[in-house]
């Protein structure tokens, strides 16, 4: 949409970057949706299992993503805008229920549900946006989500074999054109637009709803389980590591914010999707390996354990990495080397206990807090 589109339909940047209602209503099942997709990395953690696994988080997370896109250029007290999160809450219910049995029954109804969001909001806020000439701009994202559309489709019906290949390449298609701005025939490709802090708060918001999801699940398990001391030192070690992942975030937080708005606001409008990707898949997966502690403290780690255990905290402080060096211009060795010391002891750490696992990988983020903290310092007096 270009800058002749009539108005009363943009969000002002200058308007309240307060989430309605009606979007933390929608956030609230994504608590249910990462909560089952925690619980699906523990309970296939095989290699293909955690594939199959990021294939559908990476869906659920790309539903969230663009609809807080329409969100964000749309006025939300429009109805149309409205109906289209009304009708997404309805899809991401469905696509929750499903993951379970995703590569099973219930393939069918994770893409039909995933597809069926798509297309209703490009449908909706066509037919709303045509009468005022306003609607090209989902043209093009409605003709990719038709092609991706066709492959989870295809693949909901194909059988367990062929539907993990179809289903990664309609997300291949999904993430793509999305990187590509949706270039269309005759239409070429979305222009870029200005963004208000609105934006930086919903990914905010969601980033916290997932560390809440964190610490939901292993108080749950926990409370749950038999006492034994070493599920108790594992369930404290999940709430430190609940914290140390929010200390982390939100740790130039505001900064990262106002960045995003009004210094960089075409880097963080095309990144902010695919970075927090990467947070959210850390955290999940950080989820559900401390799912398999707590259910399993002793005895060795088997090495899918140790890989969610310690790719997913990587994961997480990568993906925060990734929007401090694009909007801060910041990328501390320090950092770096916490996390390759991290990776290299995994062949090691299958030697553990899954609880000492979870240990060690929680003393790398007090590394990370630790040195994060100290640099910050010696910049803030450096300014002075």
């Amino acid at each position: 949409m270009t800058g002749t589109d009539p108005a009363g339909l943009r969000r002002n940047p200058r308007s309240s970057n307060r989430a309605t209602l009606l979007e933390l209503f929608f956030d609230v099942f994504y608590v249910a949706m990462f909560a089952q997709l925690s619980m699906q990395f523990a309970k296939d953690p095989s290699g293909g299992g955690l594939g199959q696994t990021l294939i559908l988080l990476l869906a659920g997370w790309w539903t969230w993503s663009t609809t807080v896109n329409a969100t964000e250029f749309y006025d939300p007290q429009l109805r149309v805008v409205q109906a289209v999160v009304a009708g997404t809450v309805f899809g991401v219910a469905l696509m929750a229920v499903a993951v379970p049995a995703a590569y099973g029954g219930r393939g069918l109804l994770f893409a039909g549900a995933y597809v069926g969001i798509h297309l209703l909001r490009g449908i909706l806020l066509i037919v709303a946006l045509r009468p005022r000439r306003a609607h090209a701009r989902e043209e093009r994202v409605l003709f990719w989500f038709v092609l991706s559309g066709t492959l989870w489709l295809a693949g909901g019906f194909a059988g367990p074999a062929w539907r993990t290949g179809l289903w990664a390449g309609a997300l291949a298609v999904d993430y793509l054109a999305a990187g590509l701005r949706y270039p269309t025939p005759r239409r070429g490709r979305l222009p870029i637009t200005r963004l208000s802090t609105h934006f930086g708060e919903r990914y905010q918001q969601i980033a916290i709803l997932a560390l809440g999801e964190l610490a939901l699940m292993s108080t749950l398990i926990f409370s749950r389980a038999s006492y034994t001391p070493a599920r108790a030192v594992a369930f404290l070690t999940a709430v430190v590591t609940a914290l140390l992942f929010w200390h982390i975030y939100v740790l130039q937080s505001n900064k990262l914010v106002d960045r995003s708005a009004h210094l960089r606001p075409h880097a963080s409008i095309l990144l902010a999707p695919y970075v927090y990707a990467s947070v959210i898949t850390g955290i999940i997966a950080t989820s559900g390996g401390v799912d398999l502690v707590l259910h399993d403290p002793q005895g060795t780690t088997p090495a899918s354990w140790v890989a969610l255990l310690t790719v997913g905290p990587v994961l997480y402080v990568l993906g925060r990495m990734s929007s401090e060096y694009v909007l801060l211009g910041q990328l501390p060795p320090i950092r770096v080397a916490w996390l390759a010391l991290l990776l290299a002891s995994t062949p090691l750490l299958t030697m553990l206990a899954p609880w000492l696992v979870m240990i060690v990988s929680a003393v790398v983020l007090v590394g990370i807090t630790i040195t994060d903290v100290r640099r910050l310092r010696r910049a803030a007096l450096a300014s002075d």
